[in-house]
């Protein structure tokens, strides 16, 4: 079994000097990114979440109505299908 090693430092570059995050400082930017991340991945699966539920009611709503109203107007005289047998 592998040991956990040396924990990750945060290194930020300013002005060519390396700055390490330790103690409380290192804890908020972690936390922050984990933030940020969690925030982003909220966002995309609510984006996610609202397309398939948009797609869904179209397909069970939408589309049985245009079926029906089709056949409606088709009864009714209002759609009329001219297809021309005599083409070819």
């Amino acid at each position: 079994m592998r040991g956990r090693g040396e924990e990750t430092v945060i290194v930020i570059d300013r002005h060519a000097q390396a700055t390490e995050l330790k103690g409380w400082r290192r804890w908020l930017a972690a936390g922050a990114g984990y933030l940020i991340v969690a925030l982003v991945m909220l966002v995309g699966l609510a984006l996610i979440v609202g397309l398939a539920m948009t797609a869904a009611m179209v397909l069970m709503v939408a589309v049985p109505l245009a079926i029906v109203l089709a056949l409606i107007a088709y009864a009714t005289g209002y759609l009329k299908f001219n297809a021309r047998r005599d083409r070819f």
